[in-house]
């Protein structure tokens, strides 16, 4: 999604101008309306199990069979708690019981649009169903804490360290 270069209020075509903190945003001259290049919003799952991790391999851009928590942006409207149950269980096939903020990281390139995520991270601490990939994740597996596989998302990272080091 790139934001268009007319104003969408009064059709004027848009100025760059610098903003606060060395930020560029795009500006109407004519009614001087403000548009941001926001980060997006989105959430992790940090599902454990006997000491073990759920990790699901991604079946799609970016990063197509890498494995990462699961979780996925948050749709306009949507409370971030539902849009954790929502991509948890669209990827994994499990309902989310009990879920408890980890942390909230602010990551300024992690998606293609270079426009930066906030990775809004929940220990989920009870859940129901039966574990099957499902949307865009290609397998899923529980793995050990000590044992993990390469995982490219610095967010899901530092997550994951804050479990291991026993502050999730």
């Amino acid at each position: 999604m790139t934001i268009e270069r007319y104003c969408f209020y009064c059709g004027t075509p848009l100025k760059t101008v610098n903003g606060s903190r060395e930020h560029f945003r795009l500006v109407c001259p004519n009614c001087h309306a403000k548009f941001y290049k926001n980060p997006i919003p989105a959430v992790a799952a940090l599902v454990l199990k006997e000491g073990k991790l759920l990790l699901v391999r991604r079946a799609a851009p970016p990063l197509e069979g890498s494995w990462c928590l699961p979780g996925g942006f948050v749709e306009a409207g949507e409370d971030v708690r539902e849009a954790l149950r929502r991509e948890l269980f669209e990827e994994t096939g499990l309902h989310a019981k009990e879920a408890r903020l980890v942390d909230v990281i602010s990551f300024v390139n992690e998606n293609p649009e270079g426009r930066g995520v906030v990775i809004i991270g929940y220990r989920v601490g009870a859940f129901e169903g039966n574990p099957r990939p499902g949307d865009d994740a290609e397998a899923l597996r529980f793995f050990p804490l000590t044992e993990l596989p390469p995982i490219p998302f610095s967010s899901h990272v530092a997550l994951i360290e804050k479990v291991k080091e026993g502050r999730a």
